[in-house]
């Protein structure tokens, strides 16, 4: 037995590490299209069914969290309408006046106001009095709320007041009154959900309401209660659709076993009876399955997080599971169609598959070999066509970067090759050396050292190290020194002003960034009987450093400036001129991109100005 299954697992292994992506292809189609039908039929029924449950438990589940949700929506809007009277005067001043009228001991049902062999009492007079101040903020309450029955106000001594809707006051107002009392004064001004009760203004006439009621509250003291009835009939209309889908019946029960609303109609304002589908409902949430009226069915419960309510949907699981056995009927009869196509086609449809994988194997092998005049022949839009093209433009892509990078780096060799000559201009040095010669031999002053001090620094900071960047500060040291220097060549004709502040002292910025783009400025912007004021500005908006460096010179004329901007773009060339901007201006695109580098601006007799621009790198 052991020999036996070694040589099925060398088989398989032989089999599915073969070179030929066909022989793995038509190996996968085998296994998936030879499955024995009846393992099919078992699986798909009993999977299909338990999806079918499992789908309508999240469906139900999602659905009557909406519901939950819009129930929730509507009593938070009722609640919203209950706190009303708390801003506006007109309720409360007429409340006053009502509480004023009847006084402590004045009783509820002396202040209905009935006639009295046709003449109206002075309780009577003075409350239609208040009723009429009211009427307009009552109206204004009853009509927020289109599903709203009746909004009630009461003075502290139980006093109504309300404007009438077509379906009239409710007959056990009274009675009601008492327990809302009793609520409202615990609550302390907070609202208070009263569930489902059977009311009717008339006695042929019976509707079912759940209220919202609230103490009014004027300066933390009770003035008053309001109590708004909605009709069942809200909860009515969220489930009717509900129902009509899973044919099966919706129960609403608040915390204390009291049914708010039940689509079947049989308990409603009841309290909950004692039977096996409320009894296994406990939790916050939940499904299962149970009997009822006779038939099994599937139950899924929710509760609602502000009102506590608990929402039980019953569907029964007969029409669930009939689709599941129809479906296991056609997957039989359609299954066995299909194996005998499919088998048909599968090696025409390895054979379309590979053929365009094999020739772009062959064509990235060429490329690995260094090949690189190769390309993909797209015939079709398909996804081999569009992996071949992918394939073309990356071969292009590739040829691209090896031309970019190579350009890069005869750019950087100039630029490196520009900056020693910039760092190290023997015209400069041999003019700095013979200033301090003739300053010596006349002078005999002490300038002598200081002008030999400033060039050792300048030639030690320009070539002694290897680093690219350096703080800011020391490039401005680095910038006062070499003016300073050119202040004792020129007899300090130079002033250079610096930002006080704004740019960070210790902001990497590339090494001799600045002192190429003054030394440009003195020697083609100064005049030679003028003196010269050098200034350097900052700004930025977050993205991009900006320096502007600017002197007051001669400037230059429309053409001047044209070609001087050109010669900035220019690698190379015989004219020597505006070396270092060029450089300075090539490091910056080369470190930094092509949208970033030096811009200049400048008119005749106004002096010129030059823009340093590099991005802000993230800390």
């Amino acid at each position: 037995m052991a020999a036996k299954r070694f040589s099925i697992a060398s088989w398989w292994e032989n089999v599915w590490t073969a070179r030929r992506m066909e022989t793995k292809l038509f190996v996968v189609f085998v296994m998936l299209l030879v499955l024995p039908m009846g393992a099919l039929s078992y699986v798909s029924a009993s999977r299909y069914s338990a999806s079918i449950e499992r789908n309508t438990v999240d469906y139900l589940f999602q659905i009557s969290e909406k519901m939950i949700g819009k129930l929730d929506d509507y009593i938070t809007d009722l609640e919203r309408i209950s706190v009303i009277p708390f801003y506006l005067d007109e309720i409360k001043e007429g409340l006053k006046a009502s509480n004023r009228m009847f006084g402590e001991k004045a009783d509820v049902a002396s202040a209905v106001g009935v006639a009295t062999e046709g003449v109206l009492s002075d309780e009577a007079l003075m409350r239609l009095e208040v009723q009429m101040k009211l009427n307009e903020s009552i109206y204004f309450l009853n009509n927020i709320k289109m599903e709203t029955n009746t909004v009630y106000l009461f003075d502290r001594y139980g006093t109504p007041y309300t404007a009438m809707k077509s379906s009239g006051s409710r007959m056990d107002l009274s009675q009601a009154y008492k327990e809302w009392r009793k609520m409202a004064s615990a609550a302390h001004g907070l609202p208070v959900l009263v569930s489902t009760q059977s009311v009717s203004s008339l006695p042929a006439d019976r509707r079912y309401v759940f209220t919202v009621v609230r103490e009014i509250l004027d300066a933390y003291r009770p003035i008053g209660m309001i109590a708004i009835d909605a009709n069942i009939k809200v909860i009515e209309d969220m489930v009717r659709d509900l129902d009509r889908t899973t044919r099966g019946t919706t129960y609403i029960f608040d915390e204390n076993g009291r049914v708010i609303f039940d689509s079947g109609k049989k308990y409603i304002g009841e309290p909950l009876p004692r039977h096996e589908l409320f009894v296994r409902a406990a939790g916050k949430s939940g499904s299962f399955r149970a009997g009822l009226d006779g038939r099994d069915v599937l139950a899924i419960y929710n509760t609602s997080d502000k009102t506590g309510w608990k929402m039980l949907i019953t569907v029964p699981r007969d029409d669930l599971v009939r689709d599941a056995m129809r479906t296991r009927s056609f997957t039989i009869a359609v299954g066995s169609v299909i194996v005998g196509f499919a088998l048909a086609i599968s090696l025409i449809l390895i054979y379309a598959l590979t053929r365009p994988l094999r020739a772009l194997v062959r064509l990235m092998r060429e490329v690995q070999n260094g090949n690189m005049d190769v390309a993909f022949p797209v015939r079709r839009p398909d996804e081999a066509g569009l992996v071949g093209s992918a394939f073309n433009r990356m071969v292009d892509r590739i040829r691209s970067l090896i031309e970019d990078i190579y350009l890069a780096e005869q750019r950087k060799k100039q630029a490196q090759l520009e900056a020693l000559q910039n760092q190290i201009n023997p015209h400069f040095i041999y003019n700095t050396l013979e200033s301090i010669r003739m300053t010596a031999e006349i002078h005999r002053a002490p300038e002598v050292g200081d002008m030999a001090h400033l060039l050792g620094r300048l030639i030690r900071y320009g070539v002694g190290s290897a680093t690219e960047t350096v703080p800011l500060k020391e490039e401005f040291e680095h910038l006062r020194m070499y003016v300073r220097l050119l202040n004792y060549r020129y007899g300090n004709r130079f002033t250079l002003r610096l930002p006080e502040s704004g740019p960070d002292p210790e902001m990497p910025v590339m090494k001799l960034l600045f002192q190429p783009i003054v030394e440009n400025a003195v020697y083609h912007g100064l005049d030679e009987k003028g003196r010269m004021e050098i200034v350097v500005d900052y700004r930025s908006d977050g993205r991009v450093h900006e320096f502007i460096v600017r002197d007051d010179g001669i400037g230059m004329t429309e053409d001047a400036l044209r070609r001087q901007r050109e010669k900035l773009e220019r690698l190379s060339g015989a004219d020597k001129s505006g070396i270092g901007l060029r450089n300075v201006h090539e490091r910056l695109k080369l470190r930094y991109g092509e949208s970033f580098g030096l811009h200049i601006d400048s008119r005749p007799g106004q002096g010129t100005s030059v823009t340093v621009r590099w991005p802000v790198q993230p800390t």
